[in-house]
Parts: structure tokens; C-alpha cells; sequence
């Protein structure tokens, strides 16, 4: 028998969504205190932590990228102390 893992449908939205309309966030990248998550009902809606500060979100097109930079230059800030 073969299991079939429901997809839920992403929504596409025009503006950037409340912290509060996302159904949950999954993790996508973690070192050294570092953590990427993706939202789970949203395309193109990331956060990142670092540490024990606040999480700071990242919206649009170039959200992938822009996490993406955030994330490295956090982690290279963090080796060099």
C-alpha cells in the first residue's frame, strides 16, 4: 500500500503576510545558532534566528536569496568572534 503525503497548496500573496497567518514554519537550515525556517502556507515567506535574538523575516522574489545572505554573513560574523 502506498502512502500519499498531502500537499498543501502555497499562497501566492501581494503582500507581505502577518507572522500570525502563517500555519507553521519548517525548518530549512541550522548550524552554529544559525536557523533558516520556510513558511508552510506561504510562497516565498522565510525567517531567520540567530541565537537568542529576534527573528527577522524576509518577504518576495528575492526572499530566497536575501535569507540566504543573511544567514552567511550571521554565520561568518559568529566564527570570527
Amino acid at each position: 500500500m502506498r502512502m500519499r503525503k498531502k500537499m498543501m497548496q502555497k499562497i501566492q500573496a501581494s503582500r507581505k503576510p502577518l507572522v500570525s497567518e502563517v500555519s507553521s514554519w519548517s525548518r530549512t537550515f541550522h548550524q552554529e545558532g544559525v536557523s533558516v525556517y520556510e513558511a508552510d502556507n506561504y510562497e516565498d515567506y522565510f525567517k531567520c534566528t540567530v541565537g537568542s535574538s529576534r527573528a527577522k523575516y524576509f518577504f518576495g522574489e528575492t526572499a530566497y536569496m536575501d535569507v540566504q545572505r543573511y544567514a552567511l554573513d550571521n554565520l561568518n560574523r559568529m566564527s570570527y568572534n
